[in-house]
């Protein structure tokens, strides 16, 4: 036996379709959704106008008036289906009279997201109740609901004062007030000509922008005769709507036109909602001195954290860099001033890892040292030591880098990857042994696919090269001698081999040296040295895809090892990415390789391309020596 409400269910949803203009296509949905039927809307040509909606039914069958204008519903559900990207409109069905009353649930989502209850009992009024011009104040709606959420529209905006539960005088007061000193406002008396709806509670105004933002901003009941109160509400109310819509030029002229400044500093919730547009506006308008300085004196750990995560982020230049060595200047000062080491060795050691986010090493490694000088407890702390090790690597002190990164896996012994980066310090810094032994020790604990073997394996054959079949275990690098004699050798000198081995005791990395043995390798087709000066530029060349594309061929003639080839292949995509396959591509077109399978090696290439892995940067800090928090940005 079918129940009454499922009767009512069907009933309604029958003469919903009666009642929306025969033109539009009425689908019904799924219950999945918590939504009954889906509205596509053509005119009366039927063409298509593109506007589409949702709607959920809620039917009754009470003979109690006021039970056909108000349903309950959960807060959850109404903010559930108010967060969908089609718009939900609810319909309440009376079934004694076959009528319906219709809103928006944006509408309530925002009336109700306050409310300290469970549920919310959601009052129809009369201009809901279903007329001859509701389907014109629908297409309307949706209109202006893609216009507001597209950002395509100027200021002032039309508004409406809807006057729900506050003395009549607070709200001719408000529209007085609004009229006068409000000039991206134009208030109207006919709600559907209107833009924003301005609902004005006993505690509470409330916007409503057309079902596309919203905002609501409280204040006690016994206030709500106080009308510069509610109007202070109702601005706090237009500068949260100006942060949603990204309209930040006109935001920051409310904030000065109004002197709104102390209000959102002094309103925690409203501070931390605005505060990356505060300080990081696209527009060049900011207010990063006077919030930084209030955020600093209040002792708030919360909003210092949330603040050093939007100036970490600036590093993606979100914000010019003057403004956010402003900032770290502005803070150094005032944690001079109140002597607070700690705090001070993590803004240092904060200021060090913004410049290393940008590459600028000297001074990353500046301020590295002073945060290590107001707090050597760093040294305890392996994240740090690994940080500065790869700073100094950067700036070529591989033997210091070597011996922070030695370090930082005794603190972090877990952290085999620590093995491969001080490797590589070591490489570079010519202890080849020490490399290899390294590299074998991270190749032979590293258990996981992933493609941060590839390079290090690569380095550890090159190891394995310079020690067996040059003799080198170790070497004093001279870098900048090397360098020197290559600018002033001539093509002749550059020619003789024993000048190039002359070289090599020198700096035994680098690349063009190797680069000019090469030719004689071609010169005389040894396919295995050809392969080693191949592998010794690609590694140290890192960039170049055609040396990449070159060595990976040279894997496929006998002589050299093919085994390497996915760690090749892994390595030259994370370098070059695309690049390398293109490269690849023009080789084997070239007649050399007329004979060679091409195109059967090239999808080879492709199918061994593995995604190469992403470190996402950190932010860390402290609410005291031992407790760290850890942020991640991907």
């Amino acid at each position: 036996m079918r129940s009454r409400s499922h009767i009512l269910e069907d009933e309604s949803l029958l003469e919903l379709k009666k009642t929306l203009p025969s033109e539009w296509v009425v689908r019904e949905k799924s219950k999945d959704y918590g939504i009954d039927a889906e509205v596509e809307i053509f005119n009366s040509k039927g063409n298509y106008t593109g506007f589409v909606f949702w709607i959920q039914l809620k039917a009754t069958d009470n003979k109690k008036i006021e039970s056909h204008k108000s349903v309950r519903m959960d807060i959850s559900k109404i903010a559930q289906l108010a967060r969908y990207e089609l718009p939900v409109a609810i319909f309440r069905y009376n079934s004694l009279n076959r009528t319906f009353y219709f809103e928006w649930i944006s509408r309530f989502a925002y009336l109700s997201s306050s409310s300290k209850q469970k549920s919310f009992n959601i009052q129809f009024e009369d201009h809901h109740f279903w007329h001859n011009d509701s389907t014109k104040q629908i297409i309307s709606f949706l209109g202006r609901r893609i216009r507001f959420r597209s950002g395509s529209f100027t200021f002032p905006i039309k508004g409406f004062i809807n006057n729900i539960s506050a003395p009549k005088k607070t709200a001719r007061l408000l529209t007085a007030k609004i009229s006068n000193d409000i000039t991206l406002i134009s208030l109207v008396r006919d709600r559907y000509f209107a833009d924003v709806e301005i609902n004005l509670l006993e505690n509470r105004v409330v916007l409503n922008l057309s079902g596309a933002f919203g905002s609501s901003i409280g204040f006690a009941k016994d206030d709500v005769e106080d009308i510069d109160l509610v109007f202070s509400a109702f601005k706090q109310c237009i500068l949260l709507i100006l942060h949603q819509t990204e309209k930040d030029v006109q935001l920051f002229k409310f904030i000065k036109d109004n002197n709104l400044l102390n209000d959102i500093i002094n309103h925690p919730a409203m501070l931390k909602n605005l505060m990356p547009t505060l300080i990081a506006s696209e527009s060049g308008n900011h207010f990063t001195q006077e919030i930084v300085e209030s955020v600093y004196k209040s002792g708030d750990t919360t909003m210092s954290v949330f603040l050093e995560v939007v100036i970490f982020l600036s590093s993606k230049d979100i914000i010019p860099q003057e403004r956010v060595e402003a900032y770290f200047y502005q803070i150094i000062k005032l944690e001079l001033e109140s002597k607070n080491n700690t705090s001070l060795a993590r803004t240092y050691y904060n200021f060090g890892g913004y410049y290393r986010g940008k590459n600028v090493y000297d001074k990353a490694l500046h301020y590295y040292n002073k945060a290590l000088k107001s707090y050597y407890g760093y040294l305890k702390r392996g994240y740090f030591c690994t940080e500065l090790a790869g700073i100094l690597f950067e700036l070529d002190f591989y033997t210091m880098s070597a011996k922070l990164y030695e370090k930082a896996f005794e603190l972090e012994p877990e952290n085999i990857f620590l093995l491969a980066t001080l490797g590589d310090a070591e490489f570079y810094a010519g202890n080849y042994k020490k490399a290899l032994k390294h590299f074998d020790d991270y190749l032979s604990k590293n258990t996981d696919s992933n493609n941060d073997k590839g390079e290090f394996s690569l380095k550890f054959t090159i190891c394995n090269l310079l020690i067996n079949q040059f003799g080198v275990k170790s070497q004093k690098r001279n870098v900048i001698h090397a360098r020197n004699l290559l600018l002033l050798y001539t093509n002749d000198d550059l020619q003789d081999k024993d000048k190039l081995e002359e070289l090599l005791k020198i700096d035994l990395l680098n690349p063009m040296i190797w680069a000019f043995y090469h030719l004689q390798f071609v010169e005389i087709q040894d396919l295995e040295m050809l392969f080693t000066s191949s592998l010794m530029q690609a590694v140290l060349m890192k960039s170049n895809p055609t040396i990449w594309a070159t060595l990976s061929i040279l894997t496929t003639y006998d002589e050299n090892p093919s085994e390497l080839l996915p760690d090749i292949i892994n390595t030259a995509y994370f370098y070059c990415r695309q690049d390398f396959i293109s490269e690849l591509q023009e080789m084997i077109e070239l007649d050399e390789y007329n004979n060679f399978k091409g195109e059967e090696f090239l999808s080879h290439i492709e199918g061994s391309i593995k995604t190469p892995k992403e470190h996402p940067r950190v932010l860390r800090f402290w609410k005291n020596d031992d407790d760290i928090e850890i942020i991640e940005f991907k």
